[in-house]
């Protein structure tokens, strides 16, 4: 046995117990963190802006209703919502009010309308982060396809034809949680207001990649995911009494991320082409004939 073939061996031995060791360190994390009260809320409206953008995971915990000060992000059950699953926000406390209930209000939204008491709170966000509930969101198509494919390749006969099912088979499951649950690219109207012949549009993002709102005549404004920005569309048709104004919505993905994602296409013929070099070495000198 080659030194090379045997390096390969033992490292093809020790990935599967790290991957092991991985696991259960995250399901120790979390079940740790369930036992001690701890929850996690998605957040699924962009009233929080670029603090807590669509997508984001938040992890929260239950406090003293004491401690809870202006500025802290909270999640709590509104009035009229009943029962443990009942419908939450995750908002930021705006005030304490003399009766010791709370005001709320969202980051580029309208103050609340109701004051919150003890029993209404679900707890205190204690870490954020921005994407992750995509992630969770997805988590069914991911982990079923990719159980497939994985089940596929362990059946193959033929080892050479393993990592290209892999990265095709991966590439469609990817593909598949993206088109059910379009995290890339999104955005969502906050206020459209007609002047005589034009309008002023304002949007916030809501996608994990930067979005460019335009509108005819070369406005536009990109957007990254939480932040909030507008646009001003004139008329399209000179007809006043049937004014029509346009705004367009697309992907603002800067260059280098092309070509970054071109170059992620070549790289399982680049690993393939790396292993038939070292099962097949070049002869240091010619062989005569």
């Amino acid at each position: 046995m080659t030194p090379q073939v045997r390096d390969r061996v033992r490292l093809s031995g020790w990935l599967p117990w790290c991957g092991v060791a991985v696991l259960v360190a995250l399901t120790s994390v979390l079940a740790f963190w369930r036992l001690d009260g701890g929850t996690w809320v998605r957040v699924e409206t962009p009233s929080m802006g670029t603090v807590a953008p669509v997508g984001t995971l938040l992890w929260v915990k239950p406090v003293a209703f004491e401690s809870l000060r202006p500025g802290d992000l909270v999640t709590f059950r509104p009035p009229g919502s009943v029962g443990p699953r009942g419908i939450t926000y995750s908002h930021e406390i705006r005030a304490i009010n003399p009766d010791g209930t709370l005001s709320t209000q969202g980051r580029i939204s309208a103050p609340d309308p109701w004051r919150i008491s003890p029993e209404q709170v679900v707890g205190k966000t204690v870490l954020r982060m921005p994407g992750a509930g995509w992630l969770v969101l997805a988590a069914p198509i991911l982990l079923l396809g990719g159980g497939l494919v994985l089940s596929v390749c362990t059946r193959l006969r033929d080892r050479e034809l393993r990592l290209p099912v892999a990265v095709v088979g991966g590439a469609l499951v990817i593909v598949a949680a993206l088109v059910v649950h379009r995290p890339l690219t999104g955005a969502e109207q906050m206020a459209f207001v007609p002047d005589g012949d034009q309008a002023r549009a304002t949007y916030v993002a809501t996608g994990l990649l930067p979005v460019r709102i335009s509108a005819p005549g070369g406005e536009s404004v990109v957007l990254r995911d939480g932040q909030v920005g507008a646009v001003v569309a004139p008329a399209t048709d000179p007809d006043r009494s049937a004014r029509r104004f346009t705004v367009s919505i697309g992907p603002a993905v800067p260059t280098t991320w092309w070509v970054v994602l071109v170059g992620l296409c070549f790289v399982p013929a680049l690993t393939s082409s790396l292993r038939r070099r070292r099962s097949f070495p070049v002869p240091a000198h010619p062989v005569p004939v």
